[in-house]
């Protein structure tokens, strides 16, 4: 009877967690990045012609897009459909994650982990995101989960899975290395000469190395090294290690992160006893450790987006030790980390959009070409003013493609003129971050300004 209730609360809590990242998925326009993923990967595109436009403007391996890409040749290219494959991804990541507490713990914990991941804001919120952090979040969930379900079951089948998922995740970005380096650190750590599987795991891990190389090395881009957008680490980063992006709110990463380091604290010897668990742990160090060597050597490249799998050690190694504890300690620890978790969700637009109207945050395209519809005048131009020039024609591509497919499916009326600072009789469409925030400072001689979200439609006479 207990076992069919667990099952009940597990498909009931992976349900909830479906339905919050597919729940108005496509209320919110692009931001101008997933504008650059849609464009990268039209169907229509030669590979070739899709690596190149990718290389001129990206700062991430093309072997997200070119997922896309086949994802649009199967289903159709349109925008509508595009978040799909994310949010289907980061939907089943809560399976995948809570099947990784299963294989290190014989209790319930594995529910405990299904619930945070699926109501944890942050991974919500990327869910509904036409780019590549939650398909390297449930890959490297994949990764993590056959690795110890070939440490359990010592067959060669989850083998050559866990090495296909770590390939996969490293070439979906250079972050997914970590998982790699974590992965070789372990298997020093925990080498027993009379391992049967040896000889496969030094071929294994070698021929990875290579491809990763070379895959690298082919498509090798300053940006990858060099990023220039990325502010330095300040002090306030170690007081929270990125933990208030990761669960809502400073206070909400302050309660993980205190949690985190006092379970970690409290059962030390047992990452030193159990490779699955010190697995974990070397994810969580290097997954700081690296990029902060990196940005002290050459330059910052540390952002909590890249890092997004830092939560899944986090959760399941605080569910497992919270499991731990004695049975007072473990329910006033469970009631209160369910209770401030769910509390903080009500305060997020994803709760909040069920009893009042949704606020949007992203870029306000459609409502500025649906203004642009209604007034007198119907040609539109796009500016774009940004420090590297040799992006601006990329990022332009990109934010023209995106528009048509807008103007198509609202069947507008509008004509796109070549902007210049001779332009006349027409609509500016400004775009704050590709403008350098400065809209208010282009065109003087302006009739009038529309204010939308990270957008201001400028009327020139």
């Amino acid at each position: 009877m207990e076992s069919k209730l667990n099952t009940f609360i597990f498909i009931l809590i992976i349900s909830l967690g479906f339905f919050l990242r597919f729940y108005n998925l496509n209320f919110e326009n692009f931001w101008i990045d997933e504008t650059i993923t849609f464009w990268i990967g039209n169907p229509e595109f030669s590979i070739s012609q899709s690596f190149q436009y990718h290389k001129s403007i990206e700062q991430v391996p093309f072997f997200f897009n070119f997922l896309i890409k086949i994802y649009f040749k199967i289903l159709g290219y349109n925008f509508e459909i595009s978040r799909y494959l994310p949010a289907l991804l980061s939907s089943l990541s809560i399976i995948s994650v809570s099947y990784i507490n299963k294989e290190i713990s014989n209790d319930k914990s594995y529910i405990f982990t299904s619930f945070l991941i699926a109501i944890n804001i942050y991974l919500i919120s990327y869910a509904q995101e036409l780019r590549l952090y939650s398909t390297l979040f449930f890959l490297i969930s994949l990764t993590i989960y056959f690795s110890f379900k070939f440490e359990n079951k010592d067959k060669l089948i989850f083998f050559y899975l866990y090495n296909i998922f770590l390939l996969l995740t490293s070439l979906i970005h250079p972050f997914g290395l970590i998982i790699y380096f974590a992965m070789i650190i372990s298997e020093l750590k925990f080498f027993q000469k009379n391992d049967k599987f040896i000889l496969k795991k030094i071929i294994a891990y070698t021929f990875s190395a290579l491809f990763i190389l070379i895959y690298y090395f082919i498509q090798l881009n300053e940006s990858y090294l060099t990023p220039i957008w990325i502010e330095t680490i300040d002090i306030k980063f170690f007081t929270n290690l990125f933990f208030s992006n990761f669960f809502g709110s400073r206070i909400m990463g302050l309660i993980y992160l205190i949690t985190f380091i006092t379970l970690t604290v409290k059962f030390f010897r047992s990452f030193n006893k159990n490779k699955k668990l010190f697995f974990l742990l070397s994810i969580f160090v290097l997954s700081y450790l690296l990029p902060l060597i990196y940005g002290v050597l050459f330059k910052p490249i540390l952002v909590p987006r890249y890092i997004i799998f830092i939560i899944i050690p986090t959760i399941v190694i605080i569910s497992h030790f919270i499991f731990k504890l004695n049975r007072l300690k473990r329910n006033l620890v469970l009631t209160f980390l369910i209770l401030i978790t769910f509390l903080n969700l009500t305060t997020e637009q994803t709760f909040k959009q069920f009893y009042k109207e949704r606020v949007s945050y992203k870029h306000d395209f459609e409502g500025a070409l649906k203004k642009i519809s209604t007034s007198e005048i119907n040609n539109y131009s796009i500016s774009i003013d940004i420090e590297q020039k040799k992006l601006s024609k990329a990022w332009e591509a990109s934010i023209r493609n995106y528009i048509k497919f807008i103007i198509n499916e609202n069947n507008l009326n509008l004509s796109r003129v070549v902007y210049s600072n001779e332009l006349k009789n027409s609509w500016v469409i400004c775009i704050h971050d590709l403008n350098q925030n400065k809209c208010d400072k282009i065109f003087k001689n302006r009739l009038k300004t529309v204010k939308l979200n990270r957008i201001d439609l400028i009327r020139i006479p």
